[in-house]
């Protein structure tokens, strides 16, 4: 089962995210043409180069869905990768793909493959099989008299309008919505799970003053994404949004694909690879400056002087010449731990690029380095199956 998330903005537009309307309909017809089901020879002529492969074909989808122009410094697909431990020796990699569909932005994973090119594939074809199977499928069960959006029942609040409406709504499954909210500073963040046609989805509404607040906006912005009748006007497209206009559509939450039942599995795993990948990194970016034969850092390690017990907290820190700085990490039981404190410490200030990082000391100027263009991030729980 694959996850999308939107993220909130001022849009609105009747063809929206789920196939409606007349061009919507054709567009449907064309893809589903298009994307016949995936057999073992077709995958093979991709591989050759002889059959388009389901990646053109969602950057076609998207091109064909798009409301608004996209600038021509940015791709129609944006990739990101997380990765975790599948045995003690290998990775597996979880794709996910970020696209507007009509000035909305979308954020889709898909399931763990052992390879990054698997799971980008993987991805692409759930989007597809989604976008243009599912909601083709429940297009036409509307267009032929079948199970349509129910009407919003008046005197209710926002949250209970949606809560009736997924509840009666054929594409919902009789499922109520579950909500959670954050809070930054004195702005609350409300965030919906709904299960839509089988997949979950996860709506976020915009930063409000307070909880109840930022429920009914929320609750509105997913009334209107399904467009019910009475919230269908509630928002217009912004051309100058920066997830319309800018260089990279804005990331969802963190995690936002996972549940938090393994996450300490996972962190844990990423703990074991963090000194090679963080190792690995600072080989790239510092590729020019480093001389032949020269470590990328150097560590040292100090002990805890009122410390008896084995094995002994150890404080390590990493000296990086090719960026002129020190990153001491946190105290930890044993040298190997102290280590991935301070390779944490790198990491943060790499993902960073800020000039000073809490934790690390300088001993003088950043060098300028190439930007990694693949993303490459650390995921919380598999996404089960669901085609």
């Amino acid at each position: 089962r694959f996850a999308t998330f939107s993220l909130p903005a001022l849009w609105r537009s009747a063809d929206t995210c789920a196939p409606k309307g007349q061009r919507a309909h054709k567009a449907v017809a064309q893809m589903a043409a298009m994307f016949p089901p995936a057999t073992p020879q077709s995958q093979a002529q991709e591989a050759n180069g002889t059959h388009k492969g389901v990646v053109a074909l969602l950057q076609e989808f998207v091109q064909c869905s798009r409301q608004f122009a996209a600038p021509q410094h940015r791709a129609i697909l944006q990739w990101a990768y997380d990765q975790r431990m599948a045995s003690a020796m290998s990775l597996e990699f979880r794709a996910s793909v970020a696209f507007l569909l009509d000035g909305v932005p979308h954020h889709v994973a898909g399931g763990w493959q052992a390879s990054k090119k698997s799971a980008q594939r993987d991805v692409a074809e759930r989007a597809l099989r989604f976008f243009v199977g599912k909601w083709g499928e429940q297009f036409m069960s509307e267009e032929a008299g079948g199970a349509r959006a129910p009407k919003a029942v008046g005197g209710n609040s926002d949250v209970e309008t949606l809560d009736e409406f997924c509840l009666a709504y054929q594409a919902c499954g009789g499922v109520r919505p579950k909500w959670c909210h954050t809070t930054r500073g004195r702005h609350v963040t409300a965030q919906v799970d709904i299960e839509l046609l089988g997949v979950p989805h996860k709506f976020a509404g915009a930063p409000k003053p307070c909880r109840e607040g930022a429920y009914a906006d929320a609750a509105k912005r997913v009334l209107w994404y399904f467009q019910c009748p009475g919230f269908g006007n509630l928002f217009v497209p912004d051309p100058h949004a920066p997830a319309v206009c800018g260089k990279q559509i804005p990331e969802p939450p963190a995690n936002w694909a996972c549940s938090t039942t393994e996450a300490e599995e996972l962190r844990k795993a990423e703990r074991k690879t963090v000194l090679m990948r963080v190792q690995n990194r600072l080989q790239r970016e510092l590729s020019r400056v480093l001389r032949p034969g020269q470590g990328v850092w150097e560590w040292s390690y100090e002990a805890h002087e009122a410390d008896e017990v084995w094995p002994p907290l150890s404080r390590a820190t990493a000296s990086v010449p090719g960026l002129g700085k020190s990153f001491v990490g946190e105290w930890a039981r044993g040298q190997r731990e102290a280590q991935v404190e301070a390779c944490l410490v790198v990491a943060e200030y790499l993902e960073s690029g800020r000039e000073s990082t809490e934790g690390s000391t300088s001993s003088g100027g950043l060098t300028d380095n190439d930007e990694i263009a693949e993303r490459v991030r650390w995921a919380d729980v598999p996404v089960d199956e669901v085609f």
